[in-house]
């Protein structure tokens, strides 16, 4: 059933009934003919003639303003104006002068809910001087309602005109896109912009918003006005975003001491580069400082500033962050010192692998921090790049794109590439080509072969890098601010560890389904976390399947050979030769997959098999993969408090309370709305409830002044009687920790120009004025 105003035209008895010339009953309660049956409308016509005459103590006083007639509650007695699905609105009364309200603020809300009804829309003027230029694109409507400030503190009407120069909206529904109209009530604002906080678009925020009130067409604001109000969030920090930055890490600093941070200015103090790291990054990088991905990503903030995450990888190979920082560009400079900053951070230890993109000022600048650090770029988009440059090439090569392919990734030497790479070249008759040869001579950057005894576990290439920017990109939106990029760094942080936290508990919570029964896969599978320990199952498995053995040299010199084709890509058909020391426990194979991985491959494991090897020796265990052992003083400590779960957050429970009294409030009156007598009820409880809650906020507002009172003499008095132990304690202090200057300090960094009008053009700022004691309120 649709809720809706009814008629603008006042009701008219039917013609046998009236005369032509007797006017028609005062009466603002109509209905649309068209939307009753014959007999129902019938039965209404005689039973409001009846009710010319309300009874005793009914004021009956129909109200028409801008020809936009609405029913009240005392104009539609015994409930006869109302058909099935029909709201009856309550219409405010035409204001006079002499008519007075406590506040100002009252007096602008009885003529705005009055302009509602009259079908439109209000602004608000302090003075005479308010008459902006933009009233001349206006009609100058002289309709207005001017308050002054009394003697005794009210707000009287000393002015009042209801005349039009123009057409007012007649159709009621349609009032609420006027401009006065369509406010936000603080409440929401505050659950729109938790929204905001949680990265929902203005579309989706304002279809939950809608949803809430049941409907699009019941919320009393537009998709446009969500949308105006992130765009004022947005402003929020606009001019102080550094330094509400830099006070955010200051409060960070105190809950975690091992957080760190630095910035550099350019020659106008504006923030020029910036990095931070928190505690538990700096702990897990002591354990996980093998191997770094690094990659630079755009559109994350609104300076249009490069964001350069540092990524590691965890014992579950899940991705996790080591800082973070934004540059003013990507020249060697701006790389030299975040990198430089990133080692001061991590205690002066380097990172032992790191690889990149194919970024000549990175190279340069990595060369120069870390100059013992072994620097690979990324294989695919070398690779990518090269199929972009030889794709029209290579079609007209038969096998030319196989062949460079198997070439690159097949290789399990540097000795096998080179020759691989010759037979190419000689295959197709491209030696002299200079696209070739370029890629040859950058071949000990980006060749996997090159790299086969350097841990890059599971990593061929940046996308762990890129994963984790576009989670970012999901997370941050790049017309917001720096602070607003924290705090979604923080959650994607908190959403890792929340990740780390489940992939610990299925490791020691679920039990694995165990796939040969091999003494070793038990042995791996108190080891391994889950994770690793479902990867080596899997070369346990290859090692079952596809592979015999074929003695070389007795036991020190093994060959596995592949039954057919391996299921793993990398290894094929390809027969392998494992080195082998029973006696010392010492293995090795030529693909190198425990020296890249950390995990010993089927190769080994199949001749653990041949020689009768059970376990697996202590130094192919890698720490980095183990499940992290415990001594139980942990969980001393746990069980010696109480266990108290965690609860919601104040605004989350703001939001629950608001959205379940409205959702309760909706059903119970939803159904009684086709009554007077009903909706009569539910208006009084309401009276009732709005009193009972301004004297609580009342009160609240006292007590909060007296705390506050009492808490201002309470410190007055401490400083007083601390004035001595401050100067003795700077005499002898030996903490020289200083903090920023917040107040003169660093500046925003420049925000680039985006096409199209300035914004100060294309909208006129806020004008603030002097507080007035009279107040126009007018069309």
């Amino acid at each position: 059933t649709e809720i809706r105003p009814i008629g603008r035209r006042p009701f008219s008895p039917a013609p046998a009934r009236t005369s032509s010339t007797s006017p028609a009953p005062p009466s603002s309660s109509h209905v649309r003919a068209g939307s009753l049956s014959p007999a129902r409308a019938a039965s209404l016509r005689r039973r409001q003639l009846k009710k010319r005459d309300p009874p005793d103590g009914v004021q009956v006083e129909p109200l028409e303003s801008g020809r936009l007639t609405v029913p009240t509650v005392q104009t539609s007695f015994a409930g006869v104006d109302v058909e099935d699905g029909i709201e009856v609105l309550s219409t405010p009364k035409e204001p006079h002068v002499g008519l007075t309200f406590e506040t100002w603020e009252r007096a602008q809300t009885y003529y705005n809910k009055y302009a509602r009804h009259a079908g439109f829309s209000i602004e608000i003027d302090t003075s005479k001087d308010s008459k902006r230029e933009n009233e001349k694109r206006k009609t100058r409507c002289p309709a207005r309602m001017i308050v002054r400030k009394m003697e005794q503190g009210r707000w009287q009407v000393v002015y009042f005109s209801k005349d039009h120069n123009h057409e007012c909206v007649k159709k009621f529904s349609l009032t609420k896109y006027l401009a006065s109209h369509r406010s936000i009530p603080p409440e929401e604002k505050g659950f729109i912009k938790f929204l905001h906080g949680c990265c929902i678009t203005t579309t989706r925020a304002f279809q939950i918003m809608a949803e809430l009130y049941g409907g699009i067409e019941n919320c009393p604001y537009t998709q446009g006005d969500t949308k105006n109000l992130r765009l004022e969030y947005r402003a929020e920090y606009r001019g102080k975003d550094v330094k509400a930055t830099l006070e955010y890490f200051e409060e960070l600093k105190k809950e975690d001491p091992e957080f760190y941070y630095s910035y550099s200015l350019d020659e106008f103090d504006r923030v020029k580069n910036l990095f931070w790291v928190d505690g538990e990054a700096r702990k897990a990088y002591e354990l996980y400082s093998d191997c770094i991905p690094f990659d630079t990503t755009f559109f994350t903030n609104t300076y249009n500033m490069p964001c350069a995450p540092f990524i590691g990888i965890d014992r579950n190979s899940l991705t996790i962050q080591f800082g973070c920082g934004f540059l003013r560009n990507e020249k060697t400079a701006a790389f030299v010192w975040i990198f430089t900053e990133f080692k001061k951070a991590m205690g002066g230890r380097a990172p032992v692998n790191i690889i990149t993109d194919q970024d000549l000022t990175m190279e340069a600048a990595i060369a120069e921090v870390f100059p013992e650090t072994v620097h690979r770029n990324c294989r695919w988009h070398i690779m990518e790049n090269a199929r972009k440059v030889l794709g029209h090439f290579s079609n007209n090569k038969k096998d030319l794109a196989s062949d460079f392919n198997d070439c690159v990734d097949n290789s399990f030497t540097t000795h096998e590439f080179e020759h691989k790479w010759q037979l190419m070249l000689d295959k197709h008759e491209i030696r002299d080509d200079e696209r070739f040869r370029h890629l040859y001579d950058m071949r000990h950057r980006w060749v996997p072969a090159y790299f086969m005894l350097r841990f890059f576990p599971f990593l061929q290439a940046t996308a762990r890098s890129e994963g984790i920017n576009a989670v970012l990109k999901k997370y941050v939106n790049p017309q917001n601010s720096i602070l607003n990029f924290l705090h979604q760094y923080k959650k994607i942080q908190q959403r890792i560890f929340s990740k780390q936290i489940e992939n610990e508990a299925t490791t020691v919570v679920k039990v694995p389904h165990y796939l040969t029964g091999h003494p070793m896969e038990v042995q791996m599978k108190e080891a391994y976390t889950r994770k690793l320990f479902n990867m080596f199952q899997n070369e346990l498995q290859l090692n079952s399947w596809s592979y015999y053995v074929v003695r070389v040299q007795g036991d020190e010199l093994i060959d596995v050979v592949s039954y057919g084709t391996c299921p793993d890509k990398l290894y094929g058909s390809r027969t392998v030769r494992v080195a082998s020391n029973k006696l010392d426990g010492m293995y090795s194979c030529e693909c190198c997959k425990f020296q890249r991985d950390g995990v010993l491959c089927c190769h080994i494991l199949k001749v653990f098999d041949a020689l009768a090897v059970h376990e697996i020796p202590a130094r192919y265990i890698l720490a980095r993969w183990s499940v992290e052992k415990m001594d139980g003083a942990e969980n001393e400590e746990v069980a010696a408090g109480p266990l108290q779960a965690k609860e919601i957050t104040e605004q989350g429970k703001h939001a629950i309370r608001y959205h379940a009294a409205y959702t309760k409030f909706s059903k119970i009156v939803r159904p009684f709305m086709i009554d007077d007598e009903s909706h009569s009820i539910v208006l009084k409880h309401l009276d009732v409830m709005q009193h009972e809650l301004a004297e609580f906020k009342k009160r609240k507002m006292l007590t909060a002044q007296g705390e506050v009172a009492k808490e201002k003499s309470l410190n007055i008095k401490t400083k007083k009687t601390k004035k001595v132990g401050v100067e003795s304690n700077e005499a002898g202090s030996s903490n020289n920790v200083t903090q920023p200057d917040l107040a003169g300090g660093p500046k925003d960094p420049p925000v680039k120009k985006r096409q199209g009008r300035p914004r100060t053009k294309r909208y006129d700022g806020l004008k603030l004025r002097a507080k007035k004691t009279t107040y126009e309120l007018r069309m």
